[in-house]
């Protein structure tokens, strides 16, 4: 048995499917602004939560969680999906870990002081003028009769992902689909 149905679409009807058409661009856009605020909002007050085990404050110390929120884009519609991007190339690296090796040195410096940390070591003796020299597997300065480690040499380093460096999918989610609800019962109240 077979059954036809057809249905006869009406003007007012064409007219309301494209009203709806063009709202779900306008509300995937509103869903995609408020979910990146959200992660802008998330990073500031995760700020401190970079610090780990052996951090130190240095001439450089808060330009880390500035540039991650910083880097979270205005989102990208395109037909049913919504992009959010972070142009941060290191939350990416924080978030999966791995393994780090000098890209244009042999050696990685790895701060043992709190002014060295975020200047090279060329930086480092060109902001304090006092050289650095070579014992074992460190950079050392002398103070006085005094030998100070400055930087540590190595190799490479792996770090593994850092805890919460963004919050979990779900929540993500979350985030958005209460948006696209929120702006769904808007219009609606506004019918």
């Amino acid at each position: 048995m077979n059954v036809k149905v057809e249905v006869q679409q009406s003007v007012a009807f064409k007219r309301k499917l494209h009203e709806i058409a063009a709202l779900s661009s306008v509300v995937l856009n509103q869903a995609g602004r408020d979910t990146a605020d959200w992660l802008r909002r998330y990073h500031v007050r995760f700020r401190q939560k970079w610090q780990g085990d052996r951090y130190m404050a240095g001439p450089r110390s808060n330009l880390f969680w500035q540039q991650v929120v910083a880097g979270w884009q205005d989102p990208v519609v395109s037909g049913k999906k919504v992009t959010i991007t972070n142009t941060f190339g290191l939350l990416k690296w924080k978030t999966t870990g791995g393994t780090i090796t000098p890209v244009r040195a042999r050696m990685l410096t790895i701060p043992l002081v709190p002014d060295a940390k975020g200047l090279s070591a060329a930086e480092f003796v060109a902001e304090e003028g006092t050289p650095l020299f070579r014992v074992g597997n460190a950079l050392m300065r002398r103070i006085g009769k005094r030998l100070e480690g400055i930087y540590a040499l190595k190799d490479s380093v792996t770090q593994a992902p850092w805890p919460d460096a963004m919050p979990p999918d779900d929540e993500i989610k979350q985030v958005f689909t209460d948006s696209v609800r929120k702006q769904v019962r808007d219009i609606a109240r506004q019918k």
